[in-house]
């Protein structure tokens, strides 16, 4: 009996060191598992409130933006303005070139109109010289 005593109490220690490893690697899984679901957990949180914070600033800038909109429109159309009065009808027939306001045709029709009522109304500056023709000043301006 003390050899079936021995190898009982061996079995006993071999059962309980298997129950005490497999309690150590449930106990690491779950600790793994949970800390996965807190970072899972905390993302979505932070998804959410990111998407609540856009809809807030969405929503807010819907609202004020009617008139703030109204109040830059009037501004960029005052500046318009005033830069219009300000250039001379070349520059002006540039910009609105440039900004897609008129075709190559139109621009090339609204530019000889221009140089002729210069010619005709004697203007000179700087720029300008007698030997120059239509066609240069029209590359001139198309090139800037």
């Amino acid at each position: 009996m003390g050899r079936l005593g021995t190898i009982l109490l061996k079995g006993l220690g071999v059962l309980a060191l298997a129950l005490v490893v497999l309690s150590v690697v449930g106990t690491i899984v779950g600790i793994v598992l949970s800390v996965v679901a807190a970072v899972v957990s905390t993302l979505v949180i932070l998804t959410v409130l990111g998407i609540v914070a856009l809809a807030i600033v969405g929503l807010f800038s819907l609202l004020g933006d009617g008139s703030r909109a109204d109040a830059t429109a009037a501004a960029r159309t005052a500046d318009r303005d005033r830069t219009d009065s300000s250039t001379d009808p070349e520059e002006r027939l540039r910009s609105k070139y440039v900004s897609g306001e008129l075709s190559d045709a139109e621009f090339e029709r609204e530019l000889e109109r221009v140089l002729e009522s210069d010619r005709s109304g004697g203007r000179s500056g700087p720029d300008r010289s007698s030997a120059r023709d239509g066609h240069a000043d029209r590359r001139r301006l198309r090139d800037r």
